[in-house]
């Protein structure tokens, strides 16, 4: 099926995502753990809250859609789950259909946000470094999800539920 192997790839995809958030994580913890080390023997480390801020920026919003692959989110169904399976069918289409467009709109809106910062030349207060690529990544972490609900709205349709990934 043509929505299996987009979703297979989606899968692989996200793997490498996940290693780009852990390895955002991990920098996060060793930037921390430094700026603790260094207070308490000498200075704090200068920016290292607006590093791991950038950070945790990226952290999160490559780690989206694999909480929506492995459907590691929390769903309330106190309502929905006495719904007859042709409601329940219809009010997640209706959902997935509207997270996709949230978040369509949402990194098409964060990408244009970074476009401007690049083009004016703006950088971070305390590093005077460039920031607008955390914004990139931000807004493609956006995006994956937004093809990801794509990927489960599409399942909807066709009377398949999306069932959860194994994690590797």
């Amino acid at each position: 099926m043509k929505n299996n192997s987009f979703r297979n790839f989606l899968i692989k995809f996200q793997q490498f995502k996940l290693l780009l958030a852990g390895i955002s994580l991990l920098l996060m913890v060793i930037i921390g753990f430094a700026n603790v080390v260094c207070r308490n023997f000498w200075q704090p480390l200068k920016g290292s809250f607006e590093l791991i801020g950038y950070l945790g920026a990226i952290t999160i919003a490559l780690s989206l859609g694999s909480a929506q692959l492995e459907k590691k989110h929390i769903i309330v169904d106190i309502i929905t789950r006495k719904y007859s399976p042709g409601w329940r069918r219809l009010t997640s289409t209706i959902g997935h259909f509207c997270g996709a467009l949230f978040f369509s709109l949402a990194a098409w809106q964060t990408w244009l946000w970074g476009d401007t910062i690049r083009q004016a030349g703006e950088t971070s207060e305390t590093l005077h470094m460039v920031f607008y690529p955390f914004i990139y990544l931000t807004a493609f972490g956006f995006a994956f999800l937004a093809l990801v609900l794509l990927s489960d709205l599409s399942l909807s349709l066709k009377k398949i539920p999306a069932e959860p990934t194994e994690s590797s």
